[in-house]
């Protein structure tokens, strides 16, 4: 079992953005996104134990189901980033995570919040299953110490467009 006090919540630390990650506007691409926090998915599933052993031992999984991303600062190429994470809820069979990637001087320049469901493949089609024993007792203690942590104020934004007055569009 994992010690939560002393897990690092660095899931990516000082990732190079290079010139292929980079689109017309000069700025880390929406693909260079997803890509990077696909990965720091990734990593967050192998500190709970989620990993290839696993998945071949019980045939389970873990599959996003919901994700958003805000873009708050942009990301130049070779500025490096980080992610870290912080877990906001969970259930016997989910997990919903806030990720947050932070530029070489520590700003937040996107959130990744996701939902993450536990999975059985069965031979009619994955179906939602309980985490194994030790991998929900991981997230029992990561989500013990996470609670304590301050909720971030954009965590369970909608997407929408925000009218200043009925019939305003706030981008007029």
């Amino acid at each position: 079992m994992i010690d939560p006090a002393n897990m690092s919540r660095e899931l990516i630390t000082d990732f190079p953005v290079t010139a292929e990650w980079i689109d017309l506007n000069r700025h880390l691409s929406d693909i260079g996104y997803h890509t990077l926090f696909s990965r720091a998915e990734g990593e967050f599933h192998r500190k709970l134990e989620i990993d290839d052993e696993y998945r071949a031992a019980t045939l389970c999984s873990v599959y996003t189901v919901e994700s958003h991303i805000t873009f708050l600062k942009e990301i130049l190429e070779g500025d490096a980033v980080s992610i870290s994470f912080q877990v906001l809820d969970i259930s016997n069979k989910a997990a919903h995570v806030l990720m947050m990637m932070r530029n070489s001087e520590g700003t937040v320049c996107a959130y990744h919040e996701c939902m993450l469901l536990h999975v059985k493949k069965w031979p009619t089609g994955p179906k939602p299953y309980p985490f194994g024993r030790y991998q929900l007792a991981n997230l029992v203690h990561v989500f013990s110490k996470d609670k304590e942590l301050a909720r971030p104020a954009r965590a369970g934004t909608r997407i929408a467009i925000r009218r200043e007055t009925e019939g305003t569009d706030s981008s007029d």
